[in-house]
């Protein structure tokens, strides 16, 4: 397998602001993983200078950061909710076993605005998902359900110094900072924003099709790169997908903006909140070669390319279209065993 991080559409996620919303490394020999989810969010209360509002709140520079891990209160009982919600969601096999938070929270004021920001980076260590098959030909099945996963749930951690903290509503930072502001807040429309919840991975599920694909047969990219070259699992190539990019072919990614109307202490306030538009990337020890039935996808992953493989996205030559009459034969399998969930 081979490790690095190399962008490789420099020229079209540089005009843009985008969060990394997942990026992992899959090795099908070593069935283990540790994907980097991470939420952002952006939400502005807009208010008018020498108000109340703007008394209270054009001087705040504050910022909530904590790191949680097995041995933190509530974690346990975060990841079983999650297994619970990919295992109801996408029938997936996958399941975290252990993993960490990485939570950072921003309140800053100026004379007509408080602008709060949310990052929370969340690093589950995986298991379970290449798939058992028959009549791969030595090749192998990789689950990719489980990465456009969602959660409704608080995921309550409790935190030294700062106490119950749920890391999936934006109303928490302010329930933990300014709990009068969030108390009249609740008694608004405005409410909805800040109980929208944060780990909303659902265009991480972005049909595979829309991915940029890149191959690499033999890690010289990253050897250049000198990014971190290694080889996990046996593989010596990869295959990696970007999400992200906006073209003809893979579409537009867009934010995900919504408003509305509050008004706190007698002041009218406009509240916004942004998400940034989804992007990923996966790497998958091997080539690979994505097949769909239904709302599933899998990759079937052979050790090599077929001799003429395109590098990047593009027409596969007619070896691996080929080949995909083999894989439908694998993928069987699994459709099966997704069926009995």
């Amino acid at each position: 397998m081979i490790i690095f991080l190399i962008t490789f559409t420099v020229t079209t996620i540089s005009s843009n602001v985008y969060a990394a919303q997942m990026t992992t490394v899959l090795s099908p020999q070593l069935n283990q993983a540790q994907p980097v989810f991470t939420a952002n969010r952006f939400i502005t209360f807009q208010f008018d200078q020498g108000s109340e509002l703007a008394k209270k709140y054009a001087n705040v520079d504050q910022t909530v950061r904590f790191k949680a891990n097995s041995s933190t209160p509530g974690m346990a009982e975060l990841i079983s909710g999650i297994n619970k919600d990919i295992l109801t969601q996408k029938q997936s096999p996958i399941r975290i076993e252990n993993g960490t938070i990485d939570y950072t929270g921003s309140l800053k004021g100026s004379a007509d605005k408080l602008i709060m920001s949310y990052k929370v980076v969340f690093t589950p260590s995986i298991s379970g998902f290449t798939l058992p098959s028959n009549n791969t030909g030595g090749a192998s099945l990789v689950d990719l359900d489980w990465r456009g996963f969602h959660t409704t749930r608080p995921l309550e951690l409790q935190i030294p110094n700062i106490g119950n903290m749920s890391i999936n509503y934006p109303m928490s930072l302010l329930q933990v900072t300014y709990p009068e502001l969030a108390q009249q807040l609740n008694s608004t429309q405005a409410k909805e924003i800040f109980q929208t919840p944060l780990f909303n991975f659902e265009d991480i599920g972005t049909p595979m099709d829309r991915w940029h694909f890149l191959f690499d047969p033999t890690g010289s990219q990253a050897s250049t790169a000198g990014s971190g070259f290694q080889e996990l699992g046996g593989s010596r190539v990869v295959s990696i997908y970007s999400l992200g990019e906006s073209s003809f072919r893979e579409g537009v990614m867009e934010a995900k903006e919504s408003d509305a109307k509050a008004t706190i202490d007698g002041t009218n306030a406009n509240i916004h909140s942004s998400t940034p538009p989804p992007s990923g990337q996966i790497q998958i020890g091997g080539f690979a070669t994505v097949s769909k039935s239904g709302n599933s996808e899998i990759a079937y992953v052979t050790a090599n390319a077929p001799e003429g493989t395109a590098a990047a996205t593009g027409g596969f030559p007619l070896q691996v279209l080929g080949a995909l009459a083999g894989m439908m034969a694998a993928v069987s399998v699994f459709v099966l065993w997704k069926a009995r969930k």
